[in-house]
């Protein structure tokens, strides 16, 4: 039982990454695809390979590493200074059409069993705001060199959390604003809107946003199987069920029973305790 959180890991990761998926995720959160077609995000605007778990959060380390060309395998998500470092779940560029000029962005999606923070023993917030400056700070020698800040991209740490801190779902969206404390001069947005947080909770209520809606069936819809839920991504979002997107869906499915066993039997251990606490005998 052991190694089912990171598998079901992995497998969420992997679906999150496909363009498709992803199309959904960018228009949804992202003002800049507003009014872009997904079909058009997915194929023209997801820029390269989307890279998972491949660069490190850590300073010193992300900008380190060389881009493959492919997408090899998965490093440790976490790890002491022998074993490994910190590495984004899923890391990409995109690329909007906006007042005629082609404006290239960094994408950051993460996912998140819990926001609670005596579950996590830390502030989610906090770690989404660590991870975007990560991914301001790290632009030095990557996207641009030397002292020309003119060129660092505007970034996007978008987290999805599978549990909502209240009874529907939510997407909140944290930035960069301009307040004029004394006199009035106005930057251009563009020169300081430039780091972006964008917070997906999810609940189990129905939904009308398409986009929450496809995270609901694909995360949390427990009582269908995984070519269902293929078959629904198909008919009802227009997303292309590859192969492997399939296979990655019967993983969760699979996964999601056990872990699901797995809870029950911490709960009966957690009720039998509190009894025995009580005074209660065997």
């Amino acid at each position: 039982m052991v190694s089912i959180i990171p598998q079901y890991d992995l497998a969420a990761k992997n679906i999150l990454s496909e363009r498709s998926v992803a199309a959904y995720l960018l228009k949804g959160t992202v003002p800049e695809f507003k009014n872009v077609g997904l079909k058009e995000i997915a194929e023209k605007c997801i820029e390269g390979d989307i890279q998972i778990s491949k660069v490190p959060v850590n300073p010193g380390k992300t900008n380190a590493v060389k881009k493959p060309k492919k997408i090899k395998g998965l490093k440790n998500e976490a790890g002491d200074v022998t074993e490994g470092w910190i590495t984004f779940d899923i890391i990409f560029h995109a690329i909007t059409p906006e007042s005629g000029e082609r404006i290239r962005l960094i994408i950051n999606i993460e996912t998140q069993k819990t926001f609670s923070e005596s579950t996590l023993k830390y502030i989610l917030m906090k770690r989404a705001l660590f991870y975007g400056s990560r991914l301001i700070s790290s632009q030095k020698e990557t996207e641009f060199s030397g002292s020309d800040y003119s060129e660092v991209k505007k970034v996007y740490t978008i987290w999805i959390c599978m549990e909502s801190p209240t009874d529907k779902s939510v997407i909140n969206h944290y930035r960069m604003t301009e307040h004029h404390l004394v006199g009035k001069y106005k930057e251009q947005q563009a020169n300081y809107d430039l780091l972006n947080i964008v917070m997906v909770y999810l609940a189990q209520r129905p939904v009308r946003n398409r986009m929450l809606s496809m995270l609901q069936l694909i995360f949390q819809e427990t009582t269908k199987s995984a070519e269902e839920k293929s078959e629904i991504l198909r008919k009802k979002f227009d997303i292309e069920v590859t192969a492997e997107l399939e296979e990655e869906l019967r993983t969760m499915c699979n996964l999601s029973e056990g872990i699901y066993e797995r809870g029950a039997e911490n709960k009966t251990i957690e009720i039998i305790k509190n009894l025995w606490e009580k005074g209660m005998d065997v």
